[in-house]
């Protein structure tokens, strides 16, 4: 992977996926990689900056998650623009195949009643390849076997 390479929110909400990063990950993957999104900071006046910032996403297995990004931060060259970061849990990679997410940007009063809420268009060109994951429980309780059934 590229770091330097960032997922890119457009004024027009399209979600732009550098190639290098459409593979989201491989099966079973957890906490191992960090991808970075570039998003405009305001919209209609709205400081989104201000706000909770989740990424909600839809697995393979068509069950839903949602990601909240606890570190916006404003871009120290274009203050117009925010970065956040998604780390990549297993439960997004539990399922392979295709991935689609969005950025979703809400903001609630005390009451816990919502006072804005915007959405960047969804994505659907990243992916997560088809892993392999053995179950550990077996080397655990029986070695000797193990052991023998390698050599």
């Amino acid at each position: 992977m590229n770091v330097s390479e960032h997922i890119v929110v457009g004024s027009d909400r399209y979600i732009t996926v550098p190639e290098s990063l459409q593979k989201i990950g491989v099966q079973f993957d957890h906490n191992a990689e960090t991808i970075t999104f570039d998003c405009p900071r305001y919209w209609d006046g709205h400081d989104l900056s201000m706000m909770k910032i989740y990424i909600n996403y839809m697995r393979p297995n068509d069950s839903f998650g949602a990601y909240l990004c606890n570190d916006a931060e404003i871009d120290s060259m274009d203050d117009t623009i925010m970065h956040f970061d998604w780390t990549i849990s297993k439960h997004v990679t539990s399922a392979s195949g295709s991935l689609n997410f969005l950025v979703c940007v809400k903001k609630v009063d005390g009451e816990g009643e919502e006072v804005n809420h915007w959405n960047s268009e969804l994505n659907t060109e990243m992916y997560i390849s088809t892993g392999l994951e053995t179950e550990t429980i077996v080397e655990e309780s029986y070695p000797d076997i193990v052991a023998q059934l390698l050599e």
